[in-house]
């Protein structure tokens, strides 16, 4: 079943390509630039999970493998129809022993033909040159090559959603090529009436606990959406991860901003700013979160590993919200 291919008529790389032996599959397709993957939906409710910050690696001390290892399982439990990573996948990105360990870790999921999505992360580059990042980009490329050569793309999921798979590390300023690429995406999804939802995902988050530093371009994601979401057809979500914790904000009452940065990352308290909206009073949030997408509306539900030694209950859903369509 050839359900991979672009419109060039290459075959998309091993790893996605290997989901694709059976339906649903997810397949790739771009006239030209980065590429455009399509998730087919089942009838009735899509479920997909998104979260970041897994760090999967050998090192000890730079993640929790508990719990790292717990939501991978718990996450191969929802049997979604694909998985989004906002980056810092691996804990350093020039060695390939991390992504072997990435490889070994979700085996479940490659085993359930799960479609894994990923954006490049700041550890995607660790201990490479920040003007030479060839070596980091080709170990990433290795494990995902149907995105050989580009750094950001597109998912349709369903015919109602439209994820929007960002790099941080790349100019996100006006002008650039991604910012042009970004509008365009935009543009094009607000002419296509079957578009409800757009999804942003980057590894920096726009809007969180003001306490932690900028990353780099991140805030003009912000500023580009407060000027033109209020005037397209679809809802927009962005999800950030880098900050290892959970948060959920909505800005201009248009967008629903979240921090998913809990997914085994060693852990960054959060302060809670007071316009976060979730109200959570723990300070650990290892966790995914699963989305439901369903007619015309998207349910976003905050899934919680509880790490700590003697815990009677390990998991818990402490935060959950919804997203109309327009």
């Amino acid at each position: 079943m050839s359900c991979g291919r672009r419109r060039s008529g290459g075959l998309v790389g091993r790893s996605l390509l290997a989901f694709c032996l059976i339906a649903p599959c997810a397949s790739g397709y771009a006239a030209e630039g980065p590429p455009r993957f399509h998730v087919r939906a089942p009838a009735g409710a899509l479920t997909f999970v998104v979260y970041g910050d897994t760090r999967f690696t050998e090192r000890s001390h730079v993640a929790n493998e508990t719990a790292r290892r717990a939501l991978v399982a718990g996450i191969a439990g929802e049997k979604p129809a694909a998985i989004l990573i906002g980056g810092d996948l691996v804990y350093q990105g020039s060695d390939p022993e991390d992504y072997a360990t990435y490889r070994n870790e979700t085996a479940e999921w490659a085993r359930q033909k799960i479609p894994v999505f990923p954006a490049l992360g700041n550890h995607e580059f660790h201990d490479c040159p920040r003007d030479d990042p060839r070596a980091c980009l080709d170990n990433w490329w290795s494990t995902f090559d149907e995105l050989r050569p580009y750094r950001w793309y597109s998912v349709a999921i369903g015919d109602s959603l439209l994820a929007l798979i960002l790099d941080s590390d790349s100019s996100l300023r006006p002008g650039s090529e991604q910012r042009a690429w970004l509008e365009k995406e935009v543009s094009d999804a607000d002419g296509d009436k079957r578009v409800r939802f757009i999804l942003v995902m980057l590894h920096y988050p726009p809007v969180r606990d003001p306490i932690f530093p900028r990353g780099k371009d991140e805030a003009e994601v912000q500023r580009y959406l407060s000027a033109r979401a209020p005037g397209l057809r679809a809802r927009v979500i962005v999800v950030g991860s880098h900050v290892h914790n959970y948060e959920r904000f909505n800005l201009d009452g248009v967008v629903t901003y979240l921090v998913s940065g809990g997914g085994g990352a060693k852990p960054v308290p959060d302060f809670r700013a007071a316009s976060e909206q979730s109200r959570l009073t723990t300070s650990v949030n290892f966790h995914y979160l699963r989305f439901t997408l369903q007619g015309e509306r998207l349910t976003g539900t905050m899934v919680r590993y509880e790490a700590s030694d003697g815990a009677s209950e390990r998991w818990s859903e402490p935060d959950r919200f919804e997203v109309a369509a327009k």
